[in-house]
């Protein structure tokens, strides 16, 4: 029972250190770092039945490493880490932030390990943080990590102090390829239908089992995809195939494309991982599948498995039906994919009016529309445009972001390192526009248009499930919805919030615990909170859109007024003689009546935003009304706006002010004042 333990230390648990107190930073006099019981129920699991759970740990000491006994003492819920305050002078560098981590054997008492602590800015703390094993310390703060759950961590520690970390590491001794029994030791190889069978199971549906087929075309670069899914009552059952114009594989290519784990080198933007995504797909769907395959001038070759017949691990490459020939054919170059007595779901699609195949394949059509968009637009980088049929049809893409009214935030970048030097990930907030927004903005083109918007915007589901964060590898949507480890729920008034992730190539696989089927992906923990900064703007807005309007119906009424919504933005002036634009919604119109006679509403919305380009900006937001935008560039006008936050008029006479600034072009001399 061997457990790797990381937190991120807080200022009232750095008491624990004298040299902390020595130098006059702490805040409070505690004596012990805090274990939450979570981590420790899982490292001990009788730690129900106890107190006090007795360590023998190794340490840092100004003279070396030492042995200590410690303890870990109940408190309510919780624990805390207790028995040794460390005197030495080495400890001069804590402070709020670094990284505490234990390796500890809980399978005999007392439990052995040994502890060690690193500063904030160490590469080990930066480098443990950068992996997507932590990724729950953002919402934690402790982790406890077994076995392979934190490998790369592990390697990281051990690296870096192999005196105290990764003891008594098991190793693994390669398989020999020659065949039969080695120096009188058993060889005990898989059973291979029933390997397949377990392959099988990895989670794919039939939409993200046809798209790790599409992910193979789209490295092949192909740029023309088609997808026949006949009727299953055709005569031949249930089949599929998938035919591109690829360049297509040699017969020795072929070969290592059909083999379990095949030895690929995958190209930067490959949309491929583990070289295993044909099998599993395949065998996901379907008992038997056959691949077929030309390069331009070369010749035809096929391979077939099937899991009644894998034997040796022997591929078929027998001659197959007429009907499968006319299915799978070829032109100049490219490959076929066959899927042929395919597995029925386990529950029928079910849509009111619509049969469970035309189900099936709607659900196929908008799966592959939505991972793919960028590619179906000619949005990839560095790819050509790719056109995908299902029986004929083109697939529509769907961006999750692309209607015209959603409103984007500037893209920033955020530096990961990595073990071979940083790369990057870009990341915009977007906020969607409302459903009533939606139904305004498409009304002359009649109810069934707007109601297929309105299911195209909300990605044909629940719209408070899809919003969250959409993680892109290569262009190519691998995971959407939810908001990981930074929030835990997702509110109904947040819906509206969609955070594009991104990134490119694939150093950061490992890193970002990339699963087998390229549909998992664990963010690690300084990731979170940068992103979680970029996403609370656009959170705020989709809230504010569902707040009340300030000034309450029964007011309305009682100055005989209407709540009409609001199609042009009213006007009203300010003091200084400006017009402002008045937020929108519901806004109060009596036509009998005088304008004075009307209460306006609060007009303008202060932002905060990060940018370089400009220290103040009047804008329209989504809602129809006007947000003043302040930057950070100028600090003394950042903190007097956020001060006036709460005072609708004050920030709108705020506005008009700076609004004269700008006619007298004041706000490019006092940037470039501030750059001096």
């Amino acid at each position: 029972m061997k457990f790797l333990i990381l937190r991120i230390l807080t200022h009232s648990e750095l008491g624990m250190f004298h040299e902390y107190r020595r130098q006059g930073k702490e805040g409070s006099k505690q004596r012990a770092i805090n274990f939450d019981g979570t981590v420790v129920n899982r490292v001990f699991p009788t730690a129900l039945d106890t107190d006090r759970i007795p360590l023998e740990l190794r340490y840092d000491t100004d003279s070396g490493i030492a042995v200590k006994a410690q303890w870990l003492t109940r408190q309510a819920k919780n624990w805390r880490f207790e028995g040794n305050c460390p005197r030495d002078k080495i400890y001069d560098f804590v402070e709020p932030g670094c990284l505490f981590a234990m390796e500890v054997d809980s399978g005999a008492t007392p439990a052995t390990g040994a502890w060690a602590v690193f500063p904030a800015d160490d590469e080990v703390t930066t480098g443990v943080l950068s992996d997507g094993a932590t990724a729950e310390l953002t919402r934690a703060r402790m982790i406890a990590l077994h076995g392979e759950e934190g490998s790369r961590v592990q390697c990281l520690l051990n690296e870096a102090r192999p005196e105290m970390f990764g003891r008594h590491r098991e190793t693994v001794e390669p398989m020999n390829n020659a065949g039969g029994s080695v120096a009188g030791r058993k060889r005990l190889p898989p059973r291979p239908k029933r390997l397949a069978e377990i392959i099988a199971r990895t989670g794919h549906t039939l939409p993200s089992a046809v798209a790790d087929l599409v992910d193979n075309s789209i490295s092949a670069d192909a740029t023309e995809i088609d997808i026949v899914f006949e009727p299953p009552n055709g005569g031949n059952g249930r089949w599929l195939t998938l035919r591109d114009n690829g360049h297509g594989m040699s017969g020795q290519e072929l070969d290592e494309a059909m083999t379990l784990g095949s030895n690929v080198e995958y190209e930067t933007n490959s949309l491929g991982k583990f070289g295993f995504g044909l099998k599993g797909a395949s065998w996901s769907q379907a008992r038997i599948f056959t691949v077929v395959t030309r390069r331009r001038g070369g010749a035809i070759s096929h391979l077939s498995w099937d899991v009644e017949k894998l034997g040796d691990w022997e591929p078929s490459d027998a001659p197959v039906e007429e009907w499968e020939r006319e299915a799978t054919t070829l032109g100049e170059q490219g490959t076929v994919v066959l899927w042929k007595d395919m597995t029925p779901p386990a529950a029928a699609p079910s849509v009111q009016g619509v049969s469970p195949y035309s189900s099936e394949v709607m659900e196929l059509q908008r799966h592959l529309g939505l991972v793919f968009h960028r590619f179906l637009e000619g949005d990839a980088k560095n790819r050509k445009k790719v056109t995908i049929r299902i029986n004929g049809v083109e697939v529509r893409p769907n961006n999750p972001v692309g209607h015209p009214l959603a409103g984007p935030y500037d893209v920033k970048s955020i530096r990961m390192p990595t073990s071979s030097g940083d790369e990057t990930i870009t990341v915009q907030p977007f906020v969607l526009p409302s459903e009533d927004q939606i139904k305004q903005h498409h009304k002359a083109e009649g109810p069934q248009i707007v109601n297929e918007v309105l299911q195209h915007v909300g990605l044909y589901g629940k719209r408070n499930e899809s919003q969250g964060l959409f993680i892109y590898r290569n262009d190519r949507l691998i995971k959407w919805g939810g908001w990981h480890q930074m929030w835990s729920t997702s509110d109904e008034k947040t819906k509206l919030a969609r955070v594009i992730v991104s990134f490119f190539g694939t150093k950061l696989d490992d890193a970002l615990q990339i699963n087998i089927t390229k549909r998992s992906v664990s963010l690690p923990s300084f990731i979170q909170d940068e992103i979680k900064k970029l996403a609370i703007p656009a959170r705020n807005a989709s809230k504010a859109k569902y707040k009340k309007e300030a000034t309450p119906p029964i007011a309305a009424r009682q100055m005989g007024a209407q709540f009409v919504p609001a199609s042009v933005p009213a006007q009203r002036p300010s003091t200084s003689g400006l017009p402002l634009t008045m937020q929108s919604g519901a806004i109060l119109a009596r036509p009998a009546s005088p304008p004075s006679t009307v209460t306006a509403a609060p007009i303008v919305s202060y932002r905060p935003v990060t940018t370089d380009r400009f220290a103040w900006k009047m804008a329209q937001n989504l809602t129809g009304g006007r947000d003043l935008q302040v930057s950070d560039r100028l600090p003394a006008l950042a903190a007097l706006a956020k001060r006036l936050a709460n005072d609708p008029d004050a920030t709108g006479e705020l506005a008009a002010f700076l609004a004269v600034l700008d006619e007298k072009g004041v706000q490019a001399i006092l940037l470039d004042s501030s750059e001096r």
